[in-house]
């Protein structure tokens, strides 16, 4: 329900959410994932240009049998970076940081939903609910060589 409450207040803010949960993924991230050799089924995915120039990479939820998983980032030479686990169900998006910014700005405003989010760089920005209530919004940072928090927020 309080996903929901999210959902809505993007869409009222005009945020487009990239979240690919119930679509299969298409051949070039199955490929990929098969070359990463990922030991769970996709879950939720999202298409992104995270590290600028490159194309081809992906953002992927993988469930474990038990509930819960792991969020990873699929690059195109089938390198696996994992983001964090979560518990409960996949829920995950990819946005652009403009759309991430009108996303910060929709959280303001709420009465209900407490964090921010600050992309800081003009890549894509993948966030993930890492429990029920918690979502993490990660962005890579060329400096670091590594993917960083850049947003969280509590529903």
């Amino acid at each position: 329900m309080q996903r929901l409450f999210l959902l809505f207040a993007v869409l009222v803010s005009g945020v487009r959410i990239e979240q690919r949960a119930h679509n299969p993924p298409p051949a070039e991230l199955s490929a990929l994932a098969t070359r990463a050799h990922l030991a769970a089924p996709i879950a939720a995915w999202c298409h992104g240009e995270f590290r600028g120039a490159h194309t081809g990479e992906y953002a992927v939820a993988i469930t474990r049998p038990s509930r819960g998983g792991q969020y990873l980032v699929l690059e195109p030479d089938a390198t696996a970076i994992e983001l964090a686990a979560f518990t409960g169900s996949a829920d995950l998006s990819c946005y652009s940081p403009a759309e991430a910014r009108k996303l910060n700005t929709s959280m303001q405003r709420s009465e209900t939903i407490h964090g921010t989010l600050s992309p800081r760089w003009r890549t894509t920005v993948v966030c993930g609910f890492v429990d029920d209530t918690s979502a993490v919004c990660w962005q890579y940072s060329p400096s670091d060589r590594s993917f960083v928090k850049v947003g969280e927020w509590v529903t």
